[in-house]
């Protein structure tokens, strides 16, 4: 019995001072964390942000995008005025311009200015049909890899240009004479077809002096051939 009076004594005191010892270090522990995230909770800084801040980012964005869209369209625009042109040059517009440079000076007949502002219409058709009918096989050259980027773009631009170059021609029409370009280009359509034909018909001039000069042929008044 004695034995076992001990025991509990001894176990009953060593439990007491373990409950102390963990009611001592819990305390501790929840006093030094409690005021450790408190500290930090009472540091932590809220900066009020204006109404008009995103609204004021928003703008200099934009703008910013705005400005960068023109820079890159202004440099885009002068490389592709850079470029060489495809066609030759450009004869009826410069004649155009020469005779209105003129008529400031001069008194120059507005049929003189109308006939020089139909031939420069009717070339402006042209280069729109050549370039039309020369589309397709350049955009399957250039998938294929056997047209470089610059010829690409140097088409698309020159297509570009000669689009603007007849609307400037029906504006032109229409300053000469209100009313007048709905006439003007189906006249500007019909000088277009006559002077190809023309064209056609010189070439076939031109062949048949190579032929009578490289076969020694000789032809009479009449055209036939003398026996």
């Amino acid at each position: 019995m004695a034995d076992n009076s001990t025991f509990e004594e001894g176990f009953n005191n060593t439990y007491t001072d373990y409950s102390s010892f963990n009611g001592t270090f819990n305390g501790t522990y929840s006093n030094n964390t409690n005021g450790t995230f408190t500290g930090a909770e009472e540091k932590v800084e809220t900066i009020p942000i204006s109404f008009y801040t995103p609204i004021v980012y928003a703008v200099i964005l934009i703008v910013s995008l705005m400005i960068f869209s023109r820079r890159y369209k202004a440099n885009r625009i002068r490389k592709l005025a850079e470029q060489p042109e495809i066609f030759d040059e450009h004869d009826a517009k410069e004649l155009y311009f020469e005779l209105q440079g003129l008529s400031t000076t001069e008194k120059i007949h507005e049929k003189v200015l109308k006939a020089a502002l139909l031939n420069r219409g009717a070339e402006a058709i042209r280069r729109t049909l050549k370039l039309k009918e020369l589309a397709p096989q350049i955009e399957l050259m250039y998938k294929n890899g056997s047209v470089g980027e610059d010829y690409w773009e140097r088409f698309q631009a020159e297509t570009k240009f000669v689009e603007v170059e007849f609307r400037e021609t029906i504006q032109e029409a229409e300053n000469l004479q209100p009313g007048w370009p709905k006439l003007f280009a189906t006249l500007c359509q019909e000088i277009c077809f006559n002077q190809a034909l023309s064209r056609r018909y010189q070439s076939i001039l031109k062949r048949k002096e190579v032929c009578i000069e490289e076969w020694d042929l000789k032809i009479n008044s009449d055209g036939t051939l003398t026996k």
